[in-house]
């Protein structure tokens, strides 16, 4: 158990409420995906700046590098902002709930109640370093993430879906293995 984020935790738990397990993200592999997109767009966007063999074809090399230039800085502004609520963001599961506190300049927590899981409302399933627990509601747009938003929590643009991830984990199967225990547990 990581003991910042119990601390972080034990203020919003219930009477009677015990954690199991608590920790935060620790796995960067979506923030190196991101660098290396970044870098990815970066150099198409000095390539175009650098090679023009024509006038008309050097204007639209220059045009497209001025696209490309803001779009890289896009993209590590998002970049930072998801870094940041990575970085402040804490998970735990209880022998009641799975609770993500989580936010930018104050943390608020969100919690899914483990009884849930038990009926055909939700599922839970592991995905990569990471755990996501889902409301089973058909929609088109299932696994669009919205940019500059929180990772971790549901973002209520639209009619999507209540969903809950639990991302950057060491080791998303003891997570994910811990939570299925728990709910079938309960009565």
């Amino acid at each position: 158990m990581d003991p910042d984020a119990a601390e972080v935790i034990s203020p919003h738990l219930l009477t009677g409420e015990t954690i199991l397990w608590c920790g935060r993200p620790r796995d960067t592999t979506a923030l190196r995906r991101r660098a290396i997109f970044i870098v990815i767009v970066g150099v198409a966007a000095l390539a175009l700046r650098a090679t023009a063999p024509d006038s008309a074809l050097a204007d639209r090399a220059y045009a497209n590098s001025i696209v490309l230039a803001v779009l890289v800085v896009v993209l590590i502004a998002e970049a930072m902002v998801f870094h940041a609520y990575l970085s402040a963001t804490f998970y735990a599961v209880t022998n009641q709930r799975v609770i993500i506190v989580s936010g930018l300049r104050d943390r608020q927590p969100v919690a899914i109640l483990l009884d849930r899981l038990n009926t055909p409302m939700f599922r839970l399933r592991r995905r990569g370093a990471g755990v996501e627990i889902r409301a089973n509601a058909p929609t088109a747009m299932l696994d669009f993430f919205v940019p500059f938003t929180n990772p971790s929590v549901p973002n209520h643009w639209g009619d999507r879906p209540e969903c809950y991830w639990l991302i950057g984990l060491e080791d998303a199967r003891r997570v994910y293995d811990l939570i299925v225990e728990s709910a079938h547990k309960l009565p």
